[in-house]
């Protein structure tokens, strides 16, 4: 009597291969999205100089054309103090969420998640050099 031939692992071994593969492809975009890229600060130059120059100044110094109506002022990216403990995935955060009891608007769902890594990327530039 003849028996049914079964083949070892079926499709089984082809979804392990395409699993392997979608997991290499997510961590690499994740890896990536930490990483920033050349590019990124002159980006991000364009979108601070739409949607946060008018507050935050050409310079990122809190100064401007209307800083001067907010209360409590928009943050100095040139003040030293500010960037002490600062991650870039703090910065994110705001840029995102926005800032409670100020007028920083959340740009979650304006911006893409590119231009918010963009812009946050060129906010670093302001960064005082240690001395």
């Amino acid at each position: 009597m003849p028996t049914a031939s079964r083949t070892e692992g079926g499709g089984g071994g082809r979804c392990r291969w395409l699993a392997a593969v979608v997991v290499v492809v997510v961590a690499s975009a994740l890896a990536q999205r930490g990483t920033a890229t050349a590019d990124q600060p002159s980006r991000g130059k364009e979108v601070y100089e739409l949607r946060c120059m008018p507050c935050h100044g050409t310079s990122g110094a809190g100064d401007g054309p209307a800083a001067a109506a907010i209360v409590p002022p928009p943050r100095n990216f040139r003040n030293a103090d500010f960037w002490r403990g600062r991650s870039m995935a703090q910065l994110r955060l705001v840029v995102k969420q926005g800032r409670p009891g100020t007028l920083m608007a959340p740009f979650e769902g304006v911006l893409s998640e590119a231009e918010i890594d963009d812009v946050v990327a060129y906010i670093q530039s302001f960064r005082p050099q240690a001395k």
